[in-house]
């Protein structure tokens, strides 16, 4: 008992109210994102998904960071039944969600994302893309409906690299249009965007490969393109992992120069958040740290 009420009191920041950016928090707790693949088959939100998250704040969470929402119909899609932002109605299906953490005092921000090579399923292509052609480690993941070794993608062209940029300022803006608070755009876990900043599965020569500024050219274009089309003072996050869902040993080869140097590059960026995770919650990041 003792034990449990030291907890509570060393504890007690988490109850306290906050601001990121211009968005103001009840308290300090946030629900990370998610993924659930329980959308309906063309991408929209339905009710399911809205008790889900309205159970949340009605527990006490002042911010919600939903599941991956993919940005664009080309190559964004990662699994079956993942909810869109890539149309209006994808958009407008979230309101009813939105408007009911709203109500109970909550903030909810739209997780964008491109799954690229370890894509599992896309309604719209039958292909998959990356930075380099090069198969992803591992197998697909089961509990998402996967089955089997990924596909080897199709290196991506410099005007792909332009769409998929466009497709998340494009998402980011329909999820202002249906009320959310922000977007956090989904740099992690072995998908596209990780897959630009992890060495072995870019080996591009050209101006978004080689070097560590190189690597994160498209993070940061694609942050520049966000902020060019919403409003100041909605919130814009970015994820970053070492490890992947495919890859739990990977590490940056920099260490923590490389998290020094990607940090301070998405904070010139204008980012008002960055979120990080990793496999093991219980490891330090980097050897020899506390």
């Amino acid at each position: 008992m003792t034990e449990s009420l030291n907890t509570s009191v060393s504890h007690t920041a988490l109850f306290e109210s906050t601001k990121i950016g211009s968005i103001e928090l009840s308290n300090r707790l946030a629900v990370a994102p998610m993924t659930r693949v329980s959308a309906n088959d063309d991408g929209t939100a339905n009710s399911q998904m809205q008790s889900y998250y309205h159970d949340f704040v009605k527990g006490g969470f002042g911010l919600i960071i939903t599941e991956c929402l993919y940005t664009d119909k080309a190559y964004s899609q990662c699994y079956r039944q993942q909810p869109g932002m890539s149309d209006y109605a994808q958009a407008e299906s979230w309101r009813s969600t939105i408007q009911g953490v709203h109500k109970d005092g909550g903030a909810i921000i739209a997780q964008l994302a491109h799954g690229g090579a370890i894509s599992q399923y896309n309604q719209y292509v039958n292909k998959t893309v990356a930075p380099s052609a090069v198969k992803p480690l591992g197998q697909q993941m089961t509990a998402y409906y996967g089955d089997g070794d990924y596909a080897l993608p199709t290196e991506m062209s410099e005007q792909n690299i332009k769409d998929v940029v466009q497709g998340f300022a494009d998402a980011a803006l329909l999820a202002e249009s249906a009320g959310f608070d922000g977007i956090e755009i989904h740099g992690a876990n072995g998908y596209l965007l990780d897959q630009f900043l992890t060495t072995y599965t870019n080996q591009r020569q050209d101006q978004y490969g080689g070097s560590l500024s190189n690597r994160l050219r498209i993070h940061r274009e694609i942050i520049r393109a966000i902020r060019a089309v919403v409003s100041p003072d909605f919130l814009v996050g970015i994820r970053f992992s070492q490890t992947k869902v495919n890859d739990t040993e990977y590490r940056w080869p920099e260490g923590e120069a490389a998290a020094k140097e990607i940090f301070s590059l998405m904070g010139e960026s204008g980012v008002d958040f960055i979120h990080t995770t990793e496999y093991r919650l219980d490891k330090p990041a980097f050897e020899n740290s506390l």
